[in-house]
């Protein structure tokens, strides 16, 4: 990476791993990197204290926050967005997408479960069901969709506006070393010092 791409790859993960760090009930950021993996410039790794099978609903708005957390700190710091954050967008569209129509998790919707297309366990992509539901009620889905996203990147870019000066520092600490660890981020954000 060049030096411009560089600086945006610490930005971008350092919005992630902000807001993961600023929101409540976020899994722990375990380590934050702009070393480039596979198709992924940068990696902010989260891991959860403890294994989960119910999701609050809180929870589930506040990793959407996360998500979007690299965008609204292109947003930010450049003016100008990337496609450094089409995964980040797909996932929160499917995760979005499964609260509204499947888990009851829309007021606009409400507590109904309709069908959408499901992930096949053995191919790993999503198999095309029949549509058991109005074009109408798919519009509305798709609004609610586009809403809670809107929103949630809404509160991500107020979030990094609020704390600008811990952005930048994380962001200049990740193109210093390049990995930042868990223990590196606390002390960094409680006392903007030493990462190593």
């Amino acid at each position: 990476m060049d030096e411009n791409e560089k600086e945006l790859v610490a930005h971008h993960e350092a919005g992630h791993a902000l807001l993961a760090k600023l929101l409540p009930g976020a899994d722990p950021v375990q380590k934050v990197t702009i070393i480039p993996r596979g198709r992924a410039l940068g990696v902010t790794e989260q891991t959860p204290e403890e294994d989960r099978h119910n999701f609050k609903h809180s929870y589930l708005l506040d990793r959407i926050t996360i998500m979007m957390g690299g965008r609204a700190a292109e947003q930010l710091v450049f003016g100008d967005l990337t496609n450094g954050a089409a995964n980040d967008v797909k996932q929160a569209t499917m995760l979005v997408r499964k609260m509204v129509a499947q888990w009851g998790m829309s007021e606009k919707i409400g507590p109904v479960s309709y069908s959408i297309g499901e992930e096949h366990p053995f191919l790993g992509r999503e198999l095309a069901s029949p549509k058991d539901f109005s074009d109408v009620t798919a519009r509305l889905i798709d609004e609610e969709v586009q809403q809670i996203i809107t929103n949630m990147e809404a509160k991500a870019i107020e979030l990094l506006k609020t704390h600008r000066e811990q952005l930048n520092t994380l962001a200049e600490a990740l193109l210093e070393h390049e990995t930042i660890s868990k223990d590196g981020l606390e002390r960094l954000l409680a006392e903007g010092g030493d990462t190593s």
